[in-house]
């Protein structure tokens, strides 16, 4: 069995689509573009090609999928990963259950680490008048400083400004000071879904606006023909109260997976 590096090249986005047609719920859009898109892509090979595989600078399995006719081989095909040194750690949802079964079963230690949301699909009531506005061009260093400030993202590799050239990320303001910034992503590899994310400022916690904020968009999304989506981390309590309030539903669950030394 082989493991040969490769770029994101025509093969790989076919299996992708393939994999996409498979889970049982959608991928986040933060571990999608992130951690999977930052990984080193492989193609998995014995004699032909039997899937593909994303692994990270530390070794760690962010994605993998088999195709149908070679599901049967993923057990082996972690054990290999794991016996090469090639893996060390995976990071998986339990969107992927086959290969999720196979990682955890060979793991000495599994913990959560981002809960992954659902939305239910119906249009939810509003009681606010919030001045939710697109983040124009002329925003984009006071949001790249918001960013930085509140949750510690240096923003150097234009990820703003792909959401401002896309008109995916909105704020609300009170003077000159950013209360809250949103982000509602159209994917582009899963058409139906829209992923949103939320960032309140520190010194405006506490009052509901992640709630409000999540309403509103939630509302358009589904006007846009979309389905929500969002996530939070583990320790992320607020978040998560914020979300369920907003009519969201925990789907998946990404899981962070250590691997024993060796494999009986």
């Amino acid at each position: 069995m082989n493991f040969i590096k490769t770029d994101i090249t025509e093969t790989i986005n076919d299996l992708r689509s393939q994999l996409y047609l498979s889970l049982k719920a959608p991928i986040d859009a933060m571990w999608e573009q992130l951690y999977i898109g930052s990984s080193q892509h492989y193609l998995i090979k014995d004699k032909e090609t039997l899937g593909y595989c994303c692994i990270n600078e530390e070794g760690c399995l962010t994605q993998i999928f088999l195709t149908k006719n070679h599901l049967s081989l993923m057990d082996e095909v972690i054990k290999e990963l794991i016996s090469s040194g090639l893996i060390k750690t995976a990071s998986l949802s339990s969107n992927e259950p086959v290969a999720f079964n196979a990682c955890l079963v060979h793991s000495k230690s599994v913990k959560a680490n981002t809960f992954c949301f659902q939305h239910l699909n119906k249009e939810v009531e509003l009681n606010t008048n919030l001045n939710v506005e697109l983040v124009t061009t002329d925003d984009i260093p006071l949001v790249k400083l918001f960013l930085k400030e509140q949750v510690g993202m240096d923003d150097t590799f234009g990820y703003t400004e792909n959401l401002v050239a896309r008109k995916e990320i909105f704020m609300l303001k009170e003077a000159e000071i950013i209360v809250a910034t949103s982000e509602c992503r159209m994917s582009d590899s899963q058409p139906k879904i829209a992923d949103l994310g939320i960032i309140v400022n520190r010194n405006f916690q506490g009052r509901g606006l992640a709630t409000q904020i999540m309403k509103m968009q939630v509302n358009r999304v589904l006007k846009a023909g979309r389905k929500p989506i969002c996530s939070t981390t583990l320790d992320n309590v607020a978040s998560r109260k914020a979300i369920e309030k907003s009519g969201f539903y925990c789907s998946n669950i990404i899981f962070d997976m250590n691997f024993k030394d060796g494999i009986s």
